[in-house]
């Protein structure tokens, strides 16, 4: 363990020049599906997708943590929550702390979500970033980030969001602009199949992919996998009440280890 955390003191410090606000660990459903999720069709998987509070849903609360690669001394938990406005549109609330000894990161997002079709959603978000390492200070910036859902074709779903894309700077750091477009396709009433690609432009291509199977209504399975490194997800949910859902999932890192993750949902459809 102190191993794999000394590893992350040396890599942290060497990114912070160029940049900062690296992407906050998935919560337990995202990181089960590999991360796919930019596409998925609902509120089962969070706020990852900006248009989805405009998607009909009353309400829901997402609690979860995380244990990076097995650290305990790693800090990472997130909370997200959306409401619908009226028929039409709904907002949200995406909040993400990430810490170990000498860095921190926390994000807040406020989001607007608008359906502009039977099979059309737009969305939007601004965010709060603010950063603090041990040897750099404290800095704190705003970005924003714009989202399109649609459903062209009976079970299939497109995703697309591109946060940051003006790719803002703070001092000498860079806040990465990200593109994603993913692809979901509603198999049957128990199968999801979900494809995505994410472009960081500072970093290579991902590839990402992931499967939610619900052989029983209270159930649902997910495995997936994305690449750069390759990565392999799994984890599952488990309905506890009409309204409250408990997730687990976890992903392997070649050279790190595992994350387990857990997360509380309550939603009111």
């Amino acid at each position: 363990m102190r191993s794999r955390l000394l590893f992350l003191l040396l890599v942290f410090p060497c990114l912070l020049p160029a940049q900062v606000f690296m992407r906050p660990v998935d919560n337990s459903a995202a990181l089960a599906l590999g991360g796919a999720v930019v596409a998925y069709p609902g509120a089962g998987a969070g706020l990852h997708n900006d248009a989805m509070p405009g998607m009909g849903k009353k309400a829901g609360v997402f609690l979860g943590s995380a244990l990076p690669y097995g650290i305990g001394s790693w800090q990472s938990v997130h909370v997200q929550g959306f409401m619908r406005l009226g028929r039409q549109d709904g907002i949200g609330l995406d909040v993400t702390h990430s810490a170990i000894e000498a860095y921190g990161e926390q994000r807040f997002r406020l989001i607007y979500g608008r359906r502009l079709g039977a099979k059309f959603h737009l969305g939007g978000s601004a965010d709060v970033m603010r950063v603090s390492a041990q040897e750099y200070g404290n800095a704190t910036t705003m970005g924003f980030g714009i989202s399109l859902l649609a459903s062209p074709l009976p079970g299939l779903w497109l995703g697309v969001r591109v946060q940051n894309p003006l790719q803002l700077e703070l001092s000498d750091a860079v806040i990465p602009t990200v593109l994603r477009v993913g692809a979901a396709w509603e198999a049957a009433s128990t199968l999801i199949v979900l494809a995505e690609t994410e472009k960081d432009l500072e970093r290579p291509v991902q590839i990402k992919a992931g499967i939610e199977y619900r052989p029983l209504q209270l159930l649902a399975l997910r495995i997936g996998l994305r690449t750069e490194p390759a990565r392999l997800g799994f984890g599952a949910g488990v309905k506890v009440t009409n309204s409250l859902t408990i997730d687990t999932g976890a992903e392997w890192h070649p050279a790190l280890g595992f994350t387990p993750t857990a997360m509380v949902v309550w939603r009111k459809d």
